[in-house]
């Protein structure tokens, strides 16, 4: 994978690549690690795959930002993000224990 730097766009921060895929063609890909609406950080980068696949990584990358620019400013991106994924630095819920009611 070929990594760019770091984006930060209304409060979210992710970084854009491209991946190459078995039939020869780069697949851009965005790694989001804080939402922009309520500040999470993920502990392990949400990945969000682009529609489209090109024959070079720097057409994917292209991609990816675009991509990335127009699901944040259209806030469709946050349906793509999980709600309850586990934070930076804490560690995941664990459930009720019931034991002993």
């Amino acid at each position: 994978m070929e990594q760019d730097q770091k984006h930060q766009i209304r409060g979210y921060e992710f970084h854009v690549t491209g991946a190459l895929e078995k039939d020869g063609r780069y697949r851009g890909m965005i790694l989001i690690s804080r939402r922009g609406d309520t500040l999470q950080v993920y502990a392990k980068p949400v990945l969000i795959e682009t529609p489209s696949s090109f024959k070079s990584v720097h057409a994917a990358l292209i991609e990816a930002s675009a991509y990335a620019q127009e699901l944040i400013y259209n806030g469709a991106i946050k349906a793509l993000l999980p709600a309850d994924a586990p934070l930076a630095g804490t560690q995941a819920p664990r459930p009720p224990d019931f034991v002993g009611n």
